[in-house]
Formats: C-alpha cells, sequence, structure tokens
C-alpha cells in the first residue's frame, strides 16, 4: 500500500512568500548600485584611477546582471510555489467537492 501524501498547503504560501522577499532583495540591492552616484572621476585623477574606474565598471556590471538574475529565478520561484499550492488546494477542494465532503 503507498503512502499518504501530506500537503501543507500553508508552509507552501510561507515559503512562496520567503522567495518573493528574496526576489525583492535581489532586486533592491540592484536599485541602489544603479541608483549610486560613482562616475570615473570619482577614483581621482591619476591615470591608475581610471584603470580602477574601468574595473569598478566591469566588476558592477556583472553583479547587475548576477542581481537580475537573482530577482527573476526567486520571484519565478515563488509564483511557481503558489501556483503548486493553488494545484494542490484545487484538486483538494474538487475531491472533497465530488465525495460530498
Amino acid at each position: 500500500m503507498t503512502q499518504p501524501v501530506k500537503v501543507y498547503l500553508d508552509a507552501m504560501s510561507r515559503f512562496a512568500d520567503r522567495m518573493e522577499e528574496i526576489g525583492t532583495g535581489f532586486g533592491d540591492t540592484r536599485t541602489l548600485l544603479v541608483d549610486a552616484d560613482v562616475t570615473e572621476d570619482s577614483f581621482g585623477m591619476l591615470p591608475e584611477s581610471r584603470d580602477a574606474a574601468k574595473t569598478y565598471e566591469q566588476r558592477t556590471t556583472d553583479g547587475l546582471d548576477v542581481l537580475r538574475a537573482g530577482e527573476d529565478v526567486f520571484t519565478d520561484l515563488g509564483k511557481l510555489f503558489r501556483d503548486l499550492r493553488d494545484g494542490y488546494q484545487g484538486v483538494d477542494q474538487a475531491a472533497s467537492n465530488r465525495f460530498g465532503g
């Protein structure tokens, strides 16, 4: 005989909420970096400072890409868990209605 499956809808909701919070955190951090007023002159006027500015720009661009990907992944995970929860809830409700419960 198979084991009964237990699905904790509240836990799935909390997990979805947490995933969305993490996604929002990635987005908020990304916004802070985009809004930072850092220009090439922020590193000084020496030629070596220009190299630092180029390195900063490349690493910031890479970091912004990673933050965008993280935001997308965690936001999508939150939506997927909500959809999964809703699917389980719909099946459970349909079964209950079918058997008069």
